[in-house]
C-alpha cells in the first residue's frame, strides 16, 4: 500500500515538473513594426477617449502632435509608453 502511494506521488511530481518546463520551448514574439505600433497606440488612446492626435512612428520612436488638455496629455504619453516596441515618446502635444 505504501509503495503504491509513493509511486503515485512520484508520478504526480513528475507531471508537475514537466509542465513547469513547458515555457522553454516558447518563441519570443517578434517586435511590432511601425504600423502595428501606431495601431496599438491608437487603440489605447481611443480607450481613454483621446482622439485628434497625429501619431508618427519611426523605428519604435513615437511622436505625438496635437492639442489636448493637460490631463489628457499625460494619459496620451502613458498610453503610448505601454505599447510593446515603443522605445521613446516625443511629446509635441500643446496644451491650450
Amino acid at each position: 500500500m505504501k509503495t503504491s502511494i509513493y509511486s503515485l506521488i512520484a508520478a504526480a511530481s513528475l507531471v508537475v515538473s514537466l509542465n513547469a518546463c513547458s515555457n522553454w520551448n516558447r518563441v519570443t514574439p517578434k517586435p511590432l513594426d511601425n504600423t502595428a505600433i501606431e495601431t496599438e497606440v491608437r487603440k489605447n488612446l481611443t480607450a481613454d477617449g483621446i482622439t485628434g492626435l497625429h501619431i508618427d512612428v519611426n523605428g519604435g520612436v513615437v511622436t505625438l502632435d496635437g492639442h489636448l488638455s493637460a490631463s489628457d496629455r499625460s494619459k496620451a504619453v502613458a498610453d503610448t509608453q505601454k505599447v510593446p516596441g515603443v522605445t521613446r515618446v516625443v511629446d509635441h502635444i500643446s496644451v491650450p
